[in-house]
């Protein structure tokens, strides 16, 4: 949990996303939703387990919670969180325990999300889900202001959606975010199209600096990956922007970082080469 020490009470947004990364349209809606019903705190929650998602490309989960708790720690209410948990409803109990029990739930989710959790598809026993579900919490189903709420209200009419009707709020979003999105960013970057004007500063200084959502940014991925079973030792040993600095030259200097990271090795092995090569502070890497 990144934010405030704790959170103990109080009406509590939780915003799902895979944050890939994070945009203005996320602080919007997170805005939008604490303004509209009352919230004390809103949770930016990154989920290591995805509903109907294919393997996620681009920044690696460790740079996203980063750069959300970059933009986190500028806004008193906001807090992140990573949750292992697909379905809300598993998520609940979890999200329950951190707030001390105390906190009224609220998810705040697009519509498209809202037709995913009263699919019947994702459960074996929906019925049951649901009631453990919206007995803890609430939906905040989230579109656009030309959005006139009407596919969300037949969907709470169906008879079997009936008792779950009052659980259910709309939130109409100003029209400029239709298109503000993070795939949005990543075929900008890509492709060379403008994207600065979608994201916090902290994210469009870290994609400048990273070489994110181009290939450059593999060679940070690769490092970060190899060092993380040894990480506490890495924190402390292995200056991170000089190792990305070697991995990048050209030549036989960087090839040697390079064949080094993809190389599979223990722990230990890969401590030795890191020295041997200079890259750490016992091994010769001066300040």
């Amino acid at each position: 949990m990144g934010g405030p020490e704790r959170i103990d009470g109080g009406r509590v947004g939780i915003l799902p996303g895979s944050f890939n990364p994070p945009t203005i349209a996320h602080l919007e809606l997170a805005r939008a939703a604490r303004r509209r019903f009352d919230l004390d705190h809103v949770v930016f929650s990154l989920s290591s387990v995805i509903v109907d998602k294919e393997r996620v490309e681009g920044l690696i989960r460790e740079d996203r919670l980063l750069l959300l708790s970059l933009m986190a720690r500028e806004h008193p209410w906001a807090a992140v969180a990573v949750i292992n948990r697909g379905l809300y409803s598993e998520q609940v109990p979890a999200f329950a325990a951190s707030f001390g029990g105390a906190a009224e739930l609220w998810f705040i989710v697009g519509m498209d999300k809202v037709l995913q959790i009263f699919d019947p598809k994702y459960y074996d026993d929906r019925d049951g889900a649901l009631n453990a579900l919206f007995a803890h919490t609430r939906l905040i189903a989230a579109n656009r202001e030309d959005w006139d709420g009407g596919d969300l209200r037949a969907l709470l009419e169906q008879p079997e959606n009936l008792p779950y009707r009052d659980r259910v709020r709309p939130l109409s979003l100003p029209a400029h975010l239709k298109d503000q999105s993070s795939s949005a960013v990543r075929r900008g970057v890509e492709g060379g199209s403008a994207w600065e004007e979608t994201l916090p500063a902290a994210a469009r200084a870290f994609i400048a600096a990273t070489g994110a959502f181009r290939d450059r940014y593999d060679l940070r991925a690769a490092a970060i990956d190899a060092l993380y079973p040894l990480r506490q030792w890495a924190e402390a040993e292995v200056p991170l922007e000089p190792l990305l600095a070697r991995t990048a030259e050209p030549g036989k200097a960087g090839e040697a970082v390079r064949e080094l990271l993809r190389a599979p090795m223990t722990p230990e092995s890969l401590k030795d080469q890191l020295r041997s090569l200079g890259l750490t502070r016992s091994g010769g890497y001066a300040n």
